[in-house]
């Protein structure tokens, strides 16, 4: 399975409302909705993987965490972020869910999912 945690952002969540609006007036089929989202998907990871440079940091206190699937959620009660050294902190009253996976996660779950759909296509016809 795919992580699709960038779909809950500004810019998911628009891409959503807009192909919903396609998928009534029947613009769009529902196979070519998916089709975006799993292509959203890897070109945002994609971007924040080539254009993003600061690596921020976080203090804070570490209340629960877990691992699942390759993928780390930390739960960090009164989070203080720096961007960069030089960067005043931001502080965040209450808890902060940080949910991290690899790149490399991602690509193999989405290219097994898709090997899996097409064989099973294969195989049906």
């Amino acid at each position: 399975m795919p992580f699709i945690h960038y779909r809950v952002s500004t810019i998911g969540i628009q891409l959503e409302e807009t192909l919903k609006e396609l998928l009534i007036q029947n613009v769009i089929d529902i196979d070519l909705v998916e089709i975006i989202k799993n292509e959203f998907d890897k070109a945002i990871a994609s971007v924040l993987k080539k254009k993003v440079k600061d690596k921020p940091g976080m203090r804070g206190k570490l209340k629960h965490y877990q691992n699942c699937d390759n993928a780390w959620m930390f739960y960090v009660i009164d989070p203080e972020i720096r961007v960069s050294n030089y960067s005043l902190p931001v502080r965040i009253n209450g808890p902060l869910k940080v949910l991290a996976c690899e790149s490399k996660v991602l690509t193999a779950n989405f290219k097994n999912k898709m090997y899996k759909k097409n064989k099973k296509y294969l195989n049906e016809v």
